[in-house]
């Protein structure tokens, strides 16, 4: 205990006497509304000490995701005032018991919602957190992939208990509610890659379209899915929207020892009574509770570097949907609002450089 407080005033010492500013954007937690101009604002804040397993990157393109939405809408601790939780980056130093890693490597990563995130242009970042960056992908296609592809990555092995290999879950059938954002366009070709039967949930043209460009059987429209469904079951149902709204549906619709997960929560109860005489399991997915409880958080580097190898092979493709160039509060609140809208198709990336000059 007495070196830890000698380690946390060595560190506050050498931010004191050591500063050097940088560009962020920051957020504005009593600000809900993110139409309002200073919902985000362009500022400078200090570049970060390095604790002894961090890295410190210059980050060259950030992602948005809907959990950096809702931290903006409900505030976070008072500490955490710039999110970002996608990006791709080069290392420029390393802490002392950094082993993963050196200066100059390319990475990518989401990082923790408990420490400043991606949207400055240095970010202290956990190495047992990173995966070793795609070496055949451009940076914005680099950056739309970390969240949302360890989301999809625990859901099949974590929750589901699959081995990740191809054809790991041959025969196997799978229904994905909402499947047409940042996870579901990656869980749906990682399951695939695993042998699975894949049927998703969709509604507008925009977002059928975009489906149609991977391996699924079957499109339902999710506004009369009952009825469409008929008779079919499922050995998994995977739940990308709140789950209160289809719970019904997938009791009628799983198999007896089947599975369920959720990515979203739900202010409504779940009646979990009707699973037991079907032995059905409902669990759900977070990939922030890893670093949040500091549990197994090398494993989510280790997931990144598998996910890169299958990005350069061709195996899984980027999910890059739109691209703003620049990092700056405007571009990054007309990316909000697209997340926002509930109706974005895959992901938005801002490029580099953070173009605010630092005054």
């Amino acid at each position: 205990m007495a070196n830890n407080k000698i380690s946390q005033t060595t560190k506050k010492l050498s931010q004191i006497f050591n500063s050097e500013k940088q560009p962020a954007v920051f957020f504005d937690k009593n600000v809900s509304t993110i139409e309002e101009n200073n919902s985000l604002l362009d500022g400078q804040t200090d570049v970060p000490v390095l604790d002894p397993h961090d890295l410190l990157v210059e980050v060259q393109a950030v992602s948005v995701n809907p959990v950096d939405t809702k931290l903006r809408q409900t505030g976070v601790a008072s500490k955490i005032k710039i999110l970002g939780y996608d990006a791709f980056g080069i290392v420029k130093n390393t802490g002392k018991d950094v082993t993963r890693f050196h200066a100059g490597d390319r990475v990518y990563y989401a990082g923790t919602t408990q420490r400043p995130g991606s949207n400055e242009k240095f970010q202290a970042v956990d190495e047992r957190l990173v995966g070793r960056a795609p070496e055949k992908l451009n940076k914005s296609e680099i950056a739309a992939m970390p969240l949302t592809s360890i989301t999809a990555y625990e859901i099949l092995v974590d929750q589901l208990g699959l081995r990740f290999q191809n054809h790991a879950a041959d025969g196997k059938n799978m229904l994905v509610i909402n499947g047409a954002g940042g996870v579901g366009s990656v869980l749906l070709q990682m399951a695939a890659y695993l042998g699975i039967n894949l049927s998703v949930t969709a509604h507008s043209s925009e977002s059928i379209e975009w489906l149609k460009k991977y391996s699924v059987d079957k499109i339902y429209d999710y506004e009369n899915i009952d009825e469409t469904l008929a008779d079919r079951k499922f050995d998994y149902i995977v739940f990308l929207y709140d789950p209160a709204l289809y719970w019904d549906i997938a009791i009628k619709h799983i198999k007896p020892y089947g599975q369920l997960v959720s990515i979203v929560g739900t202010n409504k109860p779940l009646n979990m009574g009707p699973l037991k005489n079907i032995a059905v399991q409902f669990k759900w997915e977070y990939m922030f509770a890893k670093s949040d409880f500091n549990h197994n958080i090398l494993s989510q580097g280790q997931a990144l570097d598998k996910i890169a190898i299958l990005l350069d092979a061709g195996i899984l493709k980027t999910t890059l949907n739109k691209t703003f160039d620049l990092i700056n509060a405007e571009n990054l609140r007309q990316a909000y609002k697209l997340v926002e809208s509930g109706r974005m198709q895959g992901k938005v990336v801002l490029n580099g450089p953070f173009d605010k000059a630092l005054k």
